[in-house]
């Protein structure tokens, strides 16, 4: 029905990104849970997608399980280390956990990114 909101997550499909778009819909619903399986189904087709395991990090620390979001970010880091928002994330996600001074490397790191893209 045209107009109505429905707080189901939307079907997958056999392809990565069908996975990560029904990660990223399940995230905007705040199903969480589902989003993180959906996010792993896209891992289990490419485990180097870059925006699943940052998709699975955000679900997971939206989850408050910032030792997991942080394991799930830096795994995307090991593929894509010049992303400025993965690092922050992990900044985030080391701010969480107490974790004070690697949290303001990591955010230092984001933002010299940021700047030497800016100036690309």
């Amino acid at each position: 029905m045209a107009g109505t909101y429905t707080t189901r997550c939307p079907p997958g499909g056999d392809n990565v990104d069908s996975w990560i778009r029904r990660g990223m819909a399940c995230t905007r619903r705040r199903k969480y849970t589902d989003a993180i399986g959906s996010f792993g189904r896209a891992l289990g087709l490419d485990p180097d997608s870059v925006e699943a395991l940052l998709g699975r990090g955000n679900a997971l620390y939206a989850l408050e399980r910032y030792e997991d979001a942080l394991d799930a970010y830096d795994r995307a880091l090991e593929v894509a280390p010049d992303r400025p928002g993965l690092h922050l994330a992990r900044s985030n996600a080391l701010s969480a956990l107490g974790r004070t001074e690697e949290a303001s490397a990591a955010y230092e790191r984001a933002m010299g990114l940021r700047h030497r893209r800016e100036r690309e």
